[in-house]
């Protein structure tokens, strides 16, 4: 039978989640529970991070290479510090307001504070301190978001800002992800790790801390920790009741410090939900075709044959686990003919792929029955009008092929054959 048309496509609604869950994605957890049901669940969770996007979704003809691209929130500044350490000035974007003073830098201590002035004696002090102080051998004019002693050297733990927004709303977040306690034999706390969030906000000069989970280890100054902030010269400070230089624990807690006047702060609980942001390029993608894991890249490019759904998920921070899901609609059948007549109806041969740019290194060849190569294009969107060097080809059956290299030189094709009728 000859086909001079495409069936219309159709493509369904993209599932799109920002949807977190705290387990550890063993490849298992995935094989044996990777229903439609299970999969749509995933996509209505608690939009705690939020922003993961697998992209739009695709519709093509069968064996056109596709580019799917995930992300996620914006890349953060990496910030690499020593145990103890203190680094800046880093800007903040804008100008903020703490205590009557207006700053537009800041400094980062790797226990989890931050200070818009250096403090020389505050390098290498490891033990949380009670605030108010007026000793100083401790920063002042910090933000302790919480002040645990840490140790952000291990592998796998970052510290990292961003600012964001626009004008007059701007926010900075520094953020510590998934930086274990401090233990002198690692087999003691190194498993006891902290991801929080400091927030400034520009307009209101309020700070926000946010804490994923903030766990325990006693050997670490037994368990101590401070969540609050001081003023310039440690006369006045403000913490979260219990939390200042007392043992304690935290899960997905949000606090907001406002000020009242220039010298005092309320302190009020807010619900829990970090910034999307990432520590550079320091990020784990896990492509899924269906239940079968096919690349750790932030990008996969693929060329399914028949309508398949794409998952990808993003670990972060914790065993944070992100998810988004992108549909690959595959339109059959491509046509066997065409009348290049000048009609308007069916004077093209043309692959179907959009959108265009997400159809990665595409090369298109038509040869005749010699083999010789009459047509080829690398753009989707062009097509075959039946003529070779400006001359009308005459009617028959031509050879036609989808040819696709990637970077590691594997080659992906599709060919078959379509009919010029006159």
């Amino acid at each position: 039978m000859v086909r001079l048309t495409e069936f219309p496509g159709h493509q369904p609604p993209k599932i799109h989640g920002c949807s977190h869950s705290l387990f550890n994605a063993h490849p298992l957890f995935f094989l044996l529970h990777f229903s439609l049901f299970l999969l749509l669940t995933f996509f209505i969770t608690s939009p705690t991070f939020c922003q993961l996007d697998a992209g739009p979704n695709d519709t093509i003809n069968p064996g056109v290479p596709v580019t799917l691209t995930a992300t996620y929130g914006e890349p953060g500044t990496l910030v690499i510090l020593g145990d103890d350490d203190v680094k800046g000035p880093f800007p903040i974007g804008f100008s903020f307001r703490f205590f009557g003073n207006n700053f537009t830098t800041f400094y980062i201590g790797a226990n989890g504070w931050i200070s818009f002035l250096f403090y020389p004696n505050s390098v290498g002090q490891r033990p949380p301190i009670t605030i108010p102080t007026l000793n100083n051998m401790y920063p002042k004019n910090v933000i302790m978001g919480p002040w645990i002693d840490l140790f952000p050297k291990v592998t796998g733990s970052y510290i990292f800002y961003q600012t964001s927004g626009t004008a007059p709303s701007r926010q900075l977040v520094v953020m510590w992800c998934q930086v274990p306690m401090w233990s002198l034999n690692e087999s003691d706390c190194r498993d006891s790790v902290a991801t929080f969030q400091i927030i400034l906000h520009e307009g209101s000069n309020t700070v926000e801390n946010q804490i994923l989970t903030k766990k325990s280890c006693d050997v670490s100054n037994n368990n101590r920790a401070t969540l609050g902030l001081m003023n310039g010269d440690g006369l006045i400070g403000f913490a979260v009741p219990g939390r200042n230089n007392t043992s304690w624990t935290a899960s997905k807690e949000g606090w907001l410090f406002t000020p009242v006047s220039v010298d005092s702060f309320a302190i009020t609980p807010v619900p829990f939900h970090m910034q999307p942001m990432v520590p550079g390029d320091k990020i784990v993608y896990q492509w899924y075709e269906g239940s079968t894991p096919i690349s750790v890249d932030q990008s996969v490019t693929v060329t399914p044959n028949e309508t398949t759904w794409y998952y990808v998920y993003m670990e972060l921070c914790s065993g944070i686990v992100l998810k988004d899901s992108v549909l690959v609609y595959v339109r059959k059948p491509i046509p066997n003919a065409f009348t290049p007549n000048g009609d308007g109806l069916n004077d093209v041969f043309r692959i179907f792929g959009t959108p265009p740019e997400n159809i990665t290194r595409y090369n298109f060849q038509v040869f005749n029955r010699w083999g010789e190569k009459i047509f080829g294009t690398n753009n989707i969107e062009e097509g075959w009008d039946g003529t070779a060097k400006g001359q009308f080809c005459p009617a028959g059956v031509y050879v036609w092929d989808i040819f696709w290299e990637d970077s590691k030189k594997i080659r992906v094709t599709n060919h078959g054959t379509v009919m010029l009728i006159r």
